[in-house]
């Protein structure tokens, strides 16, 4: 397993391994086997398996664990699935037996603590090339886990934790998936990503958008609380002239909401399961504030309180009209968002290139069906008490 092993002692090979070493590596360093038989039996060295040496007492025990094993395997094996997930950042998901990677034609004796699978679909793009011990990368690793998961509910809960931590992506977990081969959950991962996908802060604003045009609502600003292809649930539209905030989802830390400003909180599977009571509510949170600037500002809502004439006051006479636009800018850079950009080449999944990938569901870039007199304009009339 070490680069170039006639070029290294058998020590630096077997420091570069936590301390493991083959037998073979040894010999071709230039230890012989009587030399390795008397370290064994005087108890310096242990053979946890047939060819496999472990030359440092008192180094990491999961780690050693994971080198022995990767080398029980022979040429080609590779660390795989919770192991390989855990050495790369994965939290939560570890798992006590070690698990390998080997080709679909080896066979190897049974090890403590360690489970072989074969696999005839692992190529390059599947392995780390720079990483040791060598494994597979974060998006294989994911599908794995959820293929050989006992269940399904806690299959999908992992994909999602793994797409929640930074840990994959749904762009990477697709092409994982597309070179995985034959499995038997791909419909059950295909739709936890698809799910994921929808509720990234780019598709929400874009659904959110759809919805403005269907119901004739006036264009509000995107807002993201996080990168705008995380699937994090949670998006922000602020409409500035009304001082409305539609938040979708929970969208950050609470903070004191200033006077005259309408938060509107709307969970965020609305936006595909009931578009029409979403278009009504923020329809009716429109009209219950008045636009800043209006000639008629208190007047027509008497429930508002009249504006105190003074600097910074929308429609006080003598104030400029860019000290209103200063505020309003400074207000919202106060909040703890940051702008959705549609940038160019990149399509609705985000560093797709416009192209889905083929095991993405076409139910994924259907939006809710809308009648035909909502498409034409028509505004929603807002619930009643």
């Amino acid at each position: 397993m070490a680069p170039s092993p006639g070029r290294l002692s058998w020590r630096e090979i077997a420091d570069l391994q936590s301390g493991v070493i083959s037998e073979h590596d040894a010999i071709v360093a230039g230890l012989t086997r009587a030399d390795i038989r008397a370290r064994v039996l005087a108890g310096a060295w242990r053979q946890p398996a047939r060819g496999v040496l472990i030359t440092a007492v008192g180094g990491p025990p999961r780690l050693q664990q994971a080198w022995a094993a990767l080398l029980a395997g022979g040429r080609g094996a590779v660390l795989g699935g919770a192991t390989a997930a855990a050495l790369d950042g994965l939290t939560g998901h570890d798992h006590d037996v070690v698990t390998v990677l080997i080709p679909p034609e080896r066979r190897c004796a049974p090890m403590p603590g360690v489970v072989f699978r074969r696999s005839s679909r692992l190529s390059g793009a599947d392995i780390h090339r720079t990483r040791l011990p060598p494994r597979t990368v974060p998006a294989r690793s994911v599908v794995d886990m959820a293929e050989w998961s006992g269940e399904r509910e806690h299959a999908r809960t992992l994909i999602v934790d793994a797409l929640r931590q930074g840990f994959v992506t749904v762009d990477t977990m697709r092409r994982a998936m597309a070179g995985r081969g034959p499995i038997t959950r791909r419909t059950l991962i295909g739709d936890t990503l698809d799910d994921a996908a929808r509720r990234t802060p780019r598709m929400l604003a874009q659904l959110y958008r759809q919805i403005e045009l269907a119901f004739a609502l006036p264009a509000g600003r995107a807002l993201a609380a996080d990168s705008a292809d995380a699937p994090t649930g949670r998006l922000d539209v602020w409409y500035g002239p009304w001082r409305l905030l539609v938040r979708i989802g929970q969208s950050g830390p609470r903070q004191a909401r200033p006077a005259g400003r309408l938060v509107l909180a709307i969970p965020t599977e609305r936006l595909w399961q009931a578009p029409e009571e979403v278009a009504a509510l923020v329809t009716a949170g429109l009209g219950s504030q008045v636009p800043a600037g209006s000639a008629v500002s208190g007047a027509s809502d008497p429930g508002l309180p009249e504006p105190t004439p003074g600097p910074g006051t929308p429609g006080t006479p003598g104030t400029p009209r860019e000290t209103d636009e200063t505020n309003e800018r400074d207000e919202t850079r106060r909040e703890w968002h940051e702008p959705v950009r549609d940038e160019p080449g990149e399509g609705d999944q985000g560093g797709g290139g416009g192209q889905l990938p083929a095991v993405a569901s076409r139910q994924m870039r259907e939006l809710p069906p809308w009648g035909a007199e909502r498409a034409a304009g028509q505004r929603p009339v807002p619930p009643t008490a």
